[in-house]
């Protein structure tokens, strides 16, 4: 954008022109004017009664509200009767594009198509609104045809809720006369029901008399039951005891004890105990007075143990027939009961049922007379809403008015809009040209192919304000400049990869002819040495060598030609320059072999002067034109490829890349010559500053 900063200025200059002169043609001959017609959506009414509705309506609500308002209004029948309306039949819109130049007659269809496809009808965000809005050119035509078209919808809205509040009425006035039949069919048999069991009224069952003898009986019945279960206890424990499996309780002994009998023998054996008391003290116990004593006890006390058992089993008997006999007269007691109480739930169960379709008839017939109600008041509500205008929720707010001035074309729109469409346009022929673009422009094209590390790049002369007449040695002849400082930063990025690896020899080719390879080689190799390292540039380009004319050295001295020709003549093939940089060129022009740069001789040539050197440049032919630069990289521990900016396919620089980097040398990158930066750009600022930097120091020297 900023090289074509120029055209994009001319672009907006033409653009401004044709927004004018469209703005002038199109007032002149196509003139457009807008009018609406505006619609509020309302909440409507929740009763007939009420005065107004405090209820708002959410954007999205109208938003739906008035799309199917506005599909409605742009039904064709609704724009039928709107283009059928006398009015609109002598607009100019109607006579010059929808009337039958032969019969006269209106051709309504097309002039309803006409509408379907012009008129607008937009929701506006944030308010209860929506408009009908229509273009046309002549402006005394719009609100005429945009009323009609409103008038149509407003009587068709209506049309619509007429029908719609009629079927409603005759749907709820059939619902009432049903309710009403239904209500006197209830009370009929209500009455049939009264009638039939003889009674005027049905107390609730739980209160009824039936209900309390039930209750009394039931309670009887839970009595006499326990009662029965403890006569049956009892009757099984007595004749347990009688059985012997159980002894007979405390109660049973003193009883049994109580009787004259067994008392006769108690009082009998209490004399003959006290007797023996007295002996004992009188006599010890060996003397016949005790014995006899001892004897006479013993036997009153079996006869009083045969005795009280004998009485006991005769009141254990006793016990056993009264209990049979009460046991008897509770059971015929609980049998009388629960005959009582089956009698009695019958009578219960039918007061019951009566009493529950009595209630049932009942609930029916009040919910007859609430539904009966219900419909009246819906009737009641409907008859009114019918009768009010308020009662839709769409009505007209505004009608079309006559435009006063035209809404295309505007010139603050065509201008605009004329420069955009100039600008865009040669804004996008820019970009699609950069897409297409193959070829590599800029570090950051070059960063993108696999495999490439960015050594730097060296800026052209012609963005360097310093403005130096060349770009051969440029390091020597103008030291302050952009250009100097770029090689430089190169020449720093070489050494630092070189050194990090511990190489000191390093190939330099370029891929397509005139790279700048040579001019390259030569300011790296100032910078180099300038840093304070032996230098050594050696000139392998047989083809067309330029290296000793770059560092002004005369034709002809012997170089690498003669040394790869006379193994022994190489101290005699390198020579120093003011430089402080050692040079061997290409040599003569008889010697100037280049099979011998793929043979041994050139093996042997590097490892001598590796030696004598801290690093060795070696600038050999374009990669593209030549493989002499893929043979000498076998020989050397590094390689880099010198790409001239705008020159170079992505492709071919990739392609080139992968040869270098498969070879024995460590290709350690590329270095873009001669990219141009932008006018007014980033590098261009850049390069300023260094440059006014580097004045300001020679100013404070």
């Amino acid at each position: 954008m900023r090289q074509h900063i120029v055209g994009l200025l001319v672009s907006i200059i033409i653009g401004g022109g044709l927004g004018v002169g469209a703005f002038v043609l199109f007032n002149r001959f196509y003139p457009l004017y807008t009018s609406e017609v505006i619609f509020e959506v309302r909440p409507g009414l929740s009763a007939s009664t009420e005065i107004g509705t405090a209820k708002t309506l959410k954007d999205d609500e109208v938003e739906r509200v008035g799309r199917t308002q506005t599909q409605m209004l742009m039904q064709r029948d609704v724009l039928l009767r709107a283009v059928q309306n006398p009015q609109v039949r002598d607009t100019n819109w109607m006579q010059s594009h929808f009337i039958d130049r032969q019969t006269g007659q209106p051709l309504n269809d097309q002039a309803v198509d006409d509408l379907e496809e012009t008129l607008q009808t937009p929701v506006i965000r944030g308010t209860n609104l929506f408009v009908v809005r229509w273009s046309w050119h002549v402006a005394a035509d719009i609100p005429t045809v945009l009323n009609a078209v409103a008038s149509a919808y407003m009587e068709k809205l209506k049309a619509l809720d007429d029908a719609q509040f009629s079927a409603n009425e005759k749907l709820f006035d059939n619902q009432l006369r049903l309710l009403q039949m239904g209500l006197r069919d209830i009370g009929d048999d209500i009455h049939s029901f009264i009638v039939a069991k003889g009674i005027t009224t049905l107390d609730d069952p739980r209160f009824s008399q039936v209900s309390i003898e039930v209750q009394n009986l039931s309670t009887n019945l839970t009595d006499l039951q326990d009662q029965l279960t403890s006569a049956n206890t009892q009757y099984q424990q007595t004749a347990m005891k009688l059985e012997g499996t159980v002894e007979p309780s405390h109660a049973d002994i003193v009883q049994a004890e109580a009787d004259p009998t067994v008392r006769q023998q108690l009082g009998r054996l209490e004399l003959l105990k006290a007797e023996e008391r007295s002996l004992r003290e009188q006599f010890s116990e060996d003397t016949p007075h005790v014995r006899q004593i001892e004897r006479q006890v013993r036997a009153v006390t079996a006869q009083l143990r045969v005795k009280r058992d004998e009485v006991l089993n005769r009141n254990l008997n006793a016990t056993l027939k009264t209990l049979e006999s009460e046991r008897e007269r509770i059971q015929r007691i609980i049998d009388r009961i629960e005959s009582a109480l089956e009698s009695k739930d019958a009578l219960l169960r039918d007061l019951a049922a009566d009493t529950s379709r009595y209630q049932a008839m009942k609930t029916k017939q009040q919910n007859y007379e609430k539904q009966r109600d219900d419909a009246q008041q819906l009737l009641s509500e409907i008859r009114l809403m019918k009768l009010r205008s308020d009662a839709s929720r769409v009505r007209q707010v505004a009608p079309a008015e006559l435009p006063r001035e035209p809404s295309f074309p505007q010139i603050k729109v065509v201008v605009p809009g004329g420069v955009v469409l100039c600008f865009g346009a040669f804004a996008g022929w820019i970009f699609l040209r950069e897409l297409l673009e193959k070829r590599i422009r800029s570090l950051s094209d070059l960063a993108v192919i696999p495999g490439m590390t960015v050594l730097g790049g060296i800026a052209d002369i012609d963005d360097d304000p310093a403005e130096p007449e060349d770009a051969e040695m440029v390091l020597r002849v103008d030291p302050d400049s952009v250009t100097a400082e770029s090689c430089r930063q190169v020449a720093v990025a070489v050494l630092r990869t070189m050194a990090k690896q511990g190489h000191s020899t390093l190939l330099l080719t370029g891929g397509m002819p005139g790279a700048g390879t040579t001019t390259v080689t030569g300011n790296l190799a100032c910078a180099m040495a300038a840093a304070g390292h032996s230098v050594c540039v050696v000139d392998a380009n047989f083809r067309r060598p330029r290296l000793a004319e770059t560092f002004g050295m005369a034709e002809g001295l012997p170089g690498l030609g003669d040394a790869l020709a006379n193994p022994t003549s190489i101290a005699g093939s390198v020579h120093e320059t003011e430089a402080g940089v050692s040079v061997v060129p290409a040599g003569t022009e008889s010697s100037r072999l280049v099979e011998r740069l793929a043979d041994e001789r050139f093996a042997t040539f590097m490892a001598g002067i590796r030696t004598r050197f801290d690093y060795v440049l070696i600038d050999a032919a374009p990669a593209v034109a030549a493989t002499d630069a893929i043979q000498i990289a076998g020989r050397c521990d590094a390689s880099a490829l010198v790409i001239l900016a705008e020159n170079e396919q992505r492709g071919l620089v990739a392609r080139l890349a992968r040869e270098l980097s498969d070879a024995s040398a460590e290709f350690i990158g590329g270095i873009l010559n001669r990219p141009r930066q932008s006018i007014g750009g980033y590098f261009r600022r850049n390069y300023e500053l260094m440059t006014s930097y580097g004045r300001a120091e020679d100013d404070g020297d």
